[in-house]
């Protein structure tokens, strides 16, 4: 299997141990890093979600713990290449969350440590991937921050981080950074076109998620589309009148921070629509809503929500009542159109 059938189709590019066609220049450098020795013992890789970062940290855990290495890729074929198809590679040590917002606590780093400080159990790499490593509390990042001063002979640390700036500055002058950019438009709809049914539009899905791929895969399916809908469903019913009470009961089992991304995403796109036209609209499929909100909102208006909806982010972290809590978005929303 070469680096371009990784993109062919879905099932291969889900595969762990594939680079994503938009990384080949990264993965060409540490292929290049690697003949040299010189790869560095930390890498940091950064962007935005949807870029497949951990796609490509899997791909080189896979290729540096593989026992008989082709050029570009894993055999596929040999003990280790096998255990890390199955799952239980002993020198493979990802870290993470036991659940999403939660933190990486310092005893998990702490058990790693000690793993990697014994031998490689089949006599090669150790890998280690933490994501997100932002996750990490302060105690878990001094643990590991010793561990990068000092690192183990044949141990490769890989972390991922969708914001490296919430990250210790000790850490990340440990690692060196490797940013994931999003493919161009062309490159980017190519592969999205193999990874969707025919009925969906690539460069509509792509767009909408800002460009970056494994996004506009993750907007196509059932878990993301029927909330859109419905959401907007309840925009449509706000948008003449109805109350906003009773539609928040339609959304009282909406994920909070999803509701808070669409809500800011859509109004967005409002504003672009309103100052530069549709062709700078990011979301097309909304493009109805959006001339409604731009007759019924104000520039103003739209500024002060999206700067609300950015505060009602940032207090999800103190567990507000669910269903109290979208009454309140929706009565606000309703109070600038107008209807209240």
């Amino acid at each position: 299997m070469s680096l371009k059938d990784a993109g062919a189709n879905p099932t291969s590019e889900q595969k762990p141990a594939l680079p994503l066609p938009w990384q080949a220049d990264i993965w060409h450098q540490w292929l290049q890093q690697l003949s040299q020795d010189r790869l560095p013992h930390a890498i940091l890789l950064t962007g935005l979600p949807g870029l497949g970062k951990r796609t490509l940290a899997r791909a080189l855990a896979h290729y540096l713990l593989c026992e008989n290495p082709e050029p570009r890729e894993p055999c596929w074929r040999c003990p280790s290449c096998q255990l890390l198809d199955s799952g239980f590679h002993p020198d493979w040590h990802p870290l993470e969350p036991e659940a999403p917002g939660k933190a990486i606590r310092v005893d998990a780093i702490r058990e790693m440590n000690a793993q990697v400080q014994q031998s490689a159990q089949r006599g090669g790499y150790k890998l280690v991937l933490i994501w997100p490593a932002e996750a990490m509390n302060i105690n878990a990042a001094n643990a590991l921050l010793k561990t990068l001063e000092e690192p183990e002979p044949r141990t490769q640390f890989i972390l991922v981080s969708d914001q490296p700036s919430a990250l210790p500055a000790t850490i990340r002058s440990r690692c060196q950074q490797w940013p994931v950019k999003a493919p161009d438009l062309a490159s980017g709809q190519a592969w999205l076109g193999c990874q969707l049914s025919p009925e969906q539009d690539p460069e509509i899905l792509l767009k909408a998620a800002g460009g970056r791929p494994l996004q506009a895969v993750k907007m196509a399916t059932p878990e993301w589309e029927e909330p859109r809908q419905l959401l907007l469903q309840v925009m449509e019913a706000l948008n003449r009148g109805a109350d906003p009470s009773e539609q928040a009961q339609r959304l009282k089992k909406f994920d909070l921070p999803q509701l808070l991304d669409y809500l800011q995403s859509w109004l967005a796109d409002t504003l672009r629509l309103k100052l530069m036209g549709e062709t700078q609209v990011m979301d097309s499929r909304q493009l109805p809503l959006y001339h409604q909100w731009q007759q019924l909102l104000s520039s103003q208006q739209l500024l002060a929500l999206d700067s609300e909806f950015k505060q009602a982010h940032l207090a999800l972290a103190s567990n507000p009542n669910h269903e109290l809590f979208i009454e309140r978005l929706l009565i606000r929303l309703t109070q600038e159109l107008g209807h209240e």
